[in-house]
Parts: structure tokens; C-alpha cells; sequence
């Protein structure tokens, strides 16, 4: 992928939380990435932290959104012009790293769908619910 910072973080926003918008889903998401990133979580950089396997299920093989994910990398300037969800994302993203959005989930690192049993959401503290995502630090 040769996107920028800024489009990877979008792309990741867009493909972890869908086209369907939750005010406050998108930017959660976001904020743990930005979580992630500050405190080195799997690497140094932002493309280390998105791109470190097992992490962000919408980039993992075998995930049917990972394809799709691909094409708009792939073709960015039109997606971006087509997709309003992705313009959100982008803007969402755009936010956070400038610092003119605020992190809405306390510091969470790990997020997870409620629906969705993960082993590590036991050990860690659930910080914030927005939708049908739950927030862990």
C-alpha cells in the first residue's frame, strides 16, 4: 500500500467500522490506533502498529472487507471521491493527528465488537461503549 499516514489511519477507521456511522464509533477507533501508536504498542510508526499482523482484523487475510480495503488503496483518489464514509474516515483521521480531535475513549488501547469473544478483553478494563463497540485499556 502506498498510501499516506493520514489515508492508512482512514482506511483502517473505514474498514473496522463499516459504513455504518455511529457518532463517536469512528473516532473511538482512531484514538486506540493513536493509543497504540504513542505508547509503541507493536512498533514504531503508524503503519507499524496498523499493518502488525493479528492486529486489525479488516487487513487480515480471509476477511471479507481486506479485498475491497485493497482496491480503494489501490485507486485512492477515486474511492475517495465516490465514498463519503471513506471522506468522513479521512477527516476523522486528519483530526486525530492533528490533536483537534479529542480522544474519546480514555486512553484504550484494544477494542472489540460486543458480539465478538476475544481472550484478552477479561484482563483488560472496559473504558467506554459506543455502539456496539466496547473500549479497553
Amino acid at each position: 500500500m502506498k498510501l499516506d499516514d493520514t489515508q492508512l489511519l482512514a482506511l483502517c477507521i473505514y474498514g473496522e467500522t463499516g459504513k455504518k456511522f455511529i457518532t463517536g464509533q469512528q473516532l473511538g477507533v482512531a484514538s486506540c490506533i493513536m493509543s497504540r501508536v504513542k505508547n509503541r504498542y507493536v512498533g514504531q510508526t503508524l503503519k507499524d502498529v496498523i499493518l502488525f499482523p493479528g492486529q486489525f482484523p479488516c487487513f487480515q487475510v480471509g476477511n471479507p472487507n481486506r479485498l475491497g480495503l485493497m482496491a480503494i488503496a489501490g485507486g485512492w483518489d477515486k474511492a475517495f471521491q465516490k465514498n463519503k464514509h471513506l471522506r468522513e474516515c479521512y477527516r476523522i483521521a486528519e483530526g486525530v493527528m492533528n490533536g483537534d480531535l479529542p480522544d474519546n475513549v480514555s486512553g484504550a488501547t484494544h477494542y472489540r465488537r460486543s458480539k465478538d469473544p476475544t481472550p484478552w478483553s477479561e484482563a483488560k478494563e472496559l473504558v467506554a461503549v459506543i455502539g456496539d463497540f466496547e473500549f479497553y485499556a
